[in-house]
């Protein structure tokens, strides 16, 4: 990054070496630089690490110039990691909406704070909308009895255990009333659009207690201040956005006890968010 007096005028970019390999160039532009003086004109080189670079915080030469020019050389301490649509960076094609916010596979971990809640539940526990069953296969590691119920799709049908019920959405669900001590709904409720009858079903089934987290829509408004919004607010299948006021309202005609909490701590640089809405209820 630079900046100079005049229009910006693209110009060589200087080449780039990470200890001894050189890094591809990709573009250069220009901006404002109101923070300078009028008439002053900013400039970025562009230049984008192969993946196979990411990785630990380690020390790194350094050396940037121009060809046929001294290089200069320094030392610095870096780490490198590859983003999620890398090829946003490069690719030449316009792309869409289902591009970008479309839904991904089965989620392959679970979040620290979501587990220590849910392991705590008494058992036997249903995981509501349980994904490939991990919820389901990691309790059942620590001698609960646990079941998941997921739509039928291919996609779960390929990954899903013998213990996960695949069925067809509709509700009632195959399953009996109050067969459950506990349910566990994570991360599911958003993406229903009849959430009242989901959360019908959900008091249905459990017997004692229910378990709910949907992403926290609050992160929103702080984050307006930074122009930025949490990416997994934006995934194309969410259709309903709660807050505590409203996640309140369609749970208390069900249950007698809610407790909030908030899960997955993060930051808009000095302003803390959550990711996650939790609640945890009792009948």
């Amino acid at each position: 990054m630079g900046w100079r007096q005049g229009e910006f005028e693209e110009r060589p970019a200087p080449a780039l070496w990470l200890d001894g390999q050189q890094v591809p160039y990709l573009q250069q532009f220009g901006f404002l630089r109101h923070d300078v003086a009028q008439g002053i004109t900013g400039f970025v080189w562009e230049y984008l690490l192969p993946e196979a670079r990411a990785g630990e915080l380690r020390i790194l030469e350094i050396e940037f110039g121009w060809a046929g020019d001294k290089r200069t050389r320094f030392e610095e301490q870096l780490s490198f990691e590859s983003p999620h649509h890398r090829k946003l960076f490069t690719t030449n094609e316009v792309v869409h909406r289902e591009h970008i916010y479309a839904p991904g596979p089965p989620n392959t971990e679970i979040h620290p704070d979501i587990w220590e809640m849910a392991k705590e539940l008494k058992g036997p526990v249903l995981d509501f909308g349980c994904g490939s069953g991990l919820m389901v296969e990691a309790l059942r590691g620590m001698g609960i009895e646990a079941h998941g119920l997921e739509l039928d799709t291919p996609a779960i049908r390929e990954c899903a255990p013998s213990d996960v019920t695949l069925y067809d959405g509709t509700f009632p669900s195959p399953i009996a009333a109050g067969r459950f001590a506990s349910v566990i709904c994570s991360e599911v409720l958003e993406h229903i659009p009849d959430y009242e009858a989901a959360v019908s079903e959900i008091a249905r089934l459990a017997g004692a207690a229910a378990l709910f987290t949907v992403p926290d829509t609050s992160a929103i408004p702080l984050g307006f201040l930074h122009q930025a919004v949490p990416w997994h607010l934006l995934e194309s299948t969410h259709v309903n956005f709660f807050n505590q006021q409203s996640l309140r309202r369609v749970l208390e005609p069900h249950f007698s006890k809610i407790q909030f909490a908030r899960a997955g701590g993060a930051r808009f640089d000095d302003t803390p968010y959550y990711i996650s809405l939790t609640a945890l209820c009792s009948k």
